[in-house]
């Protein structure tokens, strides 16, 4: 019969847990520098179009 090892178990449970602390925490930067990323082509974007309406309003006035 054969027979449960705890110890061997705790350890194996112990290398899955830090590793999926690793991956959780690479998942992590990836998701807030992707989205750091985003925020600041919406802010480049945005002023962008505040640069154009500027001009546009130096050029043609407040029609």
């Amino acid at each position: 019969m054969n027979e449960i090892n705890l110890s061997h178990v705790a350890q194996q449970l112990a290398i899955l847990g830090i590793c999926a602390g690793f991956v959780g925490a690479a998942l992590w930067a990836l998701l807030t520098g992707t989205l750091g990323v985003l925020a600041e082509r919406l802010h480049a974007r945005a002023a962008r179009r505040q640069r154009i309406a500027a001009a546009r309003n130096r050029v043609f006035g407040d029609v």
